[in-house]
């Protein structure tokens, strides 16, 4: 698992808005970076227990994907996501809370891994929770762009 990284867009018409947008902000916050395609978020070995074999178990990647815009109205922070998977199904969760909670991790998305990818690649649909991070303009179960694991 050494050097794996998780490559994501998050929301391709999502990146492509924000970006027309006057006071329009797309960052990534360290570890991760933003590259042309999304953002790189890095792998934690030791938070990380993973069978590629069966695509089953945990992955946890570190960094911040941040989108701002409309005068600080649209604010959506996508946190240390850590994908749990069970025979190629699950979720991937993002962090939450920290400044008078504790932080936790919530489900954003479920994700499927596309049968014979190479490199593995996740289909992602929004959950409930997802939903409340994104906005109400998305459903529950509305796609977002497909992820690779590299």
């Amino acid at each position: 698992m050494s050097g794996l990284e998780l490559h994501w867009s998050v929301k391709d018409s999502l990146i492509a808005y924000i970006s027309r947008l006057e006071d329009g902000v797309v960052e990534a916050l360290e570890p991760a970076t933003r590259t042309e395609s999304g953002f790189t978020f890095v792998l934690n070995e030791v938070a990380s227990d993973f069978n590629p074999e069966t695509h089953t178990g945990v992955l946890q990647f570190l960094g911040t994907a941040h989108f701002t815009g409309h005068w600080g109205m649209m604010n959506i922070t996508i946190k240390d996501p850590r994908i749990e998977l069970t025979s190629g199904h699950g979720v991937l969760s993002i962090a939450q809370g920290g400044i008078l909670s504790p932080e936790a991790h919530v489900p954003f998305v479920n994700v499927n891994v596309v049968p014979g990818s190479h490199p593995l690649m996740l289909t992602t649909a929004l959950t409930a929770e997802g939903r409340g991070v994104m906005g109400e303009q998305y459903t529950v179960g509305q796609e977002l762009s497909p992820l690779t694991l590299n």
